[in-house]
């Protein structure tokens, strides 16, 4: 959280990852108090950073989120799942069996529907 607070706005893709996976392994307050400001800052970073987002990064986010999600704690607002959604299938083409396994499981997990071209785009790249 310190590190957040202190070195945000220096992270780059790889650092903004980390840190939704670190946030997810902790245990919250369920979005109150410090670590409710800690996401909401992580939320606006991810938003300016989703565009230098890879496939890895897209899917350790997704899946960190829909832990948090799972543990009733806040994670992603609206704005930041679909920019999420869309840069998956942007960097679909990227995505290993992994990716795939990690990015529909956390969907289940936050019941959240995907557009059917992402759906299909995961389909293929499964089976690749």
């Amino acid at each position: 959280i310190e590190l957040m607070k202190t070195h945000g706005q220096s992270f780059n893709a790889i650092h903004v990852g980390a840190a939704w996976g670190s946030l997810a392994r902790m245990r919250g307050a369920g979005g109150r108090g410090a670590e409710g400001v800690v996401v909401q800052r992580l939320q606006v970073l991810t938003k300016a950073k989703t565009p230098d987002l890879g496939a890895r990064q897209v899917t350790n986010i997704v899946h960190s989120i829909a832990k948090m999600h799972s543990r009733g704690r806040t994670g992603a607002d609206d704005e930041l799942a679909g920019k999420l959604l869309s840069r998956a299938l942007a960097t679909a083409r990227d995505f290993n069996p992994q990716d795939v396994a990690n990015l529909i499981w956390a969907l289940a997990k936050m019941g959240t529907k995907a557009d059917a071209r992402l759906l299909e785009a995961m389909q293929a790249r499964a089976t690749a």
